[in-house]
């Protein structure tokens, strides 16, 4: 397929700045415009599909890639530990926080409507993209374009102590604290942002004491924030 004709030169620009971030030379550049388009831009006629399909691809093909990466690169590591790692490199806070650190943040394209709202969503777009680039990498250029890129880009957070981080750390936080008879609960402390991408805090609380708090894109995700911390702090106790 052809470049989509009328396209503004701005949005040509983002591509090839796309093509250089990856390394990757597009032969089909509607991919790459598709996997930065917010939906949001869809009010513009320009724009003909977001990255939402892409986004649901990518979300496998990381998960495939990087589940061979971890069996390839740790072969002494058990099934247990591949999971833990493959949870946390996988994991919205790690994608959003790489994505940011690479640039993606200027060059996803957003609609007036979300642009208007300063860009509140953009911690669960910078996720979207990310996945969604992965998609495009393997459609456009096979399985290895994706691994080469992956392989760098991810290169400082593949990091052997992920294999020790607990896979449910409430669950172990409970286990710790129940042999001294105390049973932790949890305190939604503030919610902020838009529905789209609000982002919680929470607390954990033992014998009315806050032992750490945690933030996250979901409720869930800020209280096992907060457990982690807490698991920290016990440690160096």
């Amino acid at each position: 397929m052809n470049e989509p004709t009328k396209i503004p030169d701005w949005v040509s620009s983002r591509i090839d700045a796309i093509e250089e971030l990856l390394q990757h030379k597009f032969n089909d550049r509607n991919l790459a415009l598709q996997a930065i388009t917010h939906p949001s831009a869809l009010e513009d006629p320009v724009f003909t599909e977001s990255y939402e399909r892409l986004e649901f691809l990518g979300d496998a093909y990381l998960g495939a890639i990087i589940s061979e990466m971890l069996y390839r690169d740790f072969p002494d590591l058990d099934e247990g530990g591949m999971t833990r790692m493959k949870i946390a490199l996988v994991s919205g806070e790690t994608l959003s926080a790489k994505a940011d650190e690479i640039g993606l943040a200027d060059l996803i394209v957003f609609g007036s409507a979300e642009r208007g709202t300063g860009k509140r969503g953009l911690h669960s777009a910078l996720e979207n993209v990310f996945e969604a680039l992965i998609a495009a990498l393997v459609l456009d250029g096979g399985f290895e374009s994706a691994r080469r890129w992956l392989s760098v880009t991810l290169s400082d957070a593949i990091l052997p102590e992920l294999a020790n981080r607990p896979e449910n750390p409430k669950s172990l936080l409970q286990e710790l604290l129940q042999v001294q008879q105390i049973t932790p609960r949890y305190e939604l402390v503030a919610a902020v942002g838009p529905a789209h991408d609000r982002l919680f805090t929470a607390r954990v609380v033992a014998e009315g004491k806050a032992l750490a708090e945690g933030q996250g894109h979901s409720i869930k995700e800020a209280e096992v924030a907060a457990a982690l911390l807490a698991l920290e702090q016990l440690k160096e106790t």
